[in-house]
């Protein structure tokens, strides 16, 4: 049978109605919602702390690289074929053989120096301390400290893994960057960073459109950091693109046309 014209209409309206719904769900991110430092306003969280960069403390189960360089042979012999290292047995890997762990005291037993105390020391200021140990034993040498569990994470909008901290001032946009940045469902009003402390893990929340951030605790990343992106919540449906779009609008006609069909034959 054929369709009557109040029928038509309604048919009509519904397919606007369709078409209109999914402009509206495009409109919705605009470049206020993704563009990264803007001025603070109504919408863009002013941060009115200004925190300077503060080289990362060590906490227990801190894994440390540590190489003793000297001009005598014999000491570098001494330090680099030493069995006191972690990886000296058990097939540990070459960089296990080099690699110091921070016990739950709060120290690492370096070999014939002893117990250092790294708790809430910096990499130079344990740097420093072995260097001046092993003066009093070996004469001038020259020490290396590195982190060996440098890594931070992404979780969410932001993709998914786990990659190395490639310097010692890693900001927050270096390291989306490192991910492949942020999609445009990734709600930047409220990046969560998980980061590990001394009285436990605490969760960070931030704006990252704000140019502010460039100025607080949240601007640089620390090791262990786990960076989680949440999808903004008014994208059900995600059409945030052209083809996207054409898409939905497509597959609804279709469906509609194929209904006129169906209902000729009944």
């Amino acid at each position: 049978m054929y369709l009557s014209k109040p029928i038509f209409k309604r048919i009509l309206l519904a397919l606007i109605a369709v078409v209109t719904g999914s402009w509206l769900l495009m409109s919705c991110i605009t470049y206020k919602d993704i563009n990264y430092l803007q001025q603070p306003n109504p919408d863009v969280i002013r941060y009115k702390d200004s925190v300077r960069f503060e080289d990362y403390k060590l906490q227990p189960g801190d894994r440390l690289s540590i190489v003793v360089h000297s001009l005598n042979e014999e000491t570098n012999k001494l330090f680099q074929g030493s069995e006191n290292m972690d990886g000296s047995s058990g097939g540990g890997s070459a960089s296990d053989l080099f690699t110091y762990r921070v016990d739950e005291n709060g120290d690492l037993l370096f070999p014939y120096v002893g117990k250092v105390k790294a708790m809430d020391k910096t990499l130079r200021d344990v740097k420093d301390e072995l260097e001046s140990r092993t003066k009093n034993q070996f004469g001038n040498c020259y020490v290396r400290v590195t982190l060996a569990n440098a890594f931070f994470s992404v979780i969410g909008e932001g993709g998914n893994g786990r990659y190395p901290l490639i310097k010692e001032k890693l900001n927050i946009f270096e390291a989306l960057a490192i991910s492949g940045d942020l999609n445009s469902l990734a709600n930047r009003k409220q990046i969560k960073i998980l980061r590990q402390t001394q009285s436990g893990t605490v969760v960070k929340t931030f704006d990252v459109r704000s140019k502010d951030i460039m100025h607080t605790q949240f601007y640089y990343i620390q090791p262990n950091d786990v960076i989680y992106v949440q999808k903004l919540p008014s994208h059900f449906f995600g059409v945030t693109s052209w083809s996207s779009l054409l898409g939905t609008v497509s597959t609804t006609i279709s469906l509609l046309l194929l209904g006129i069909s169906i209902s000729k034959y009944f």
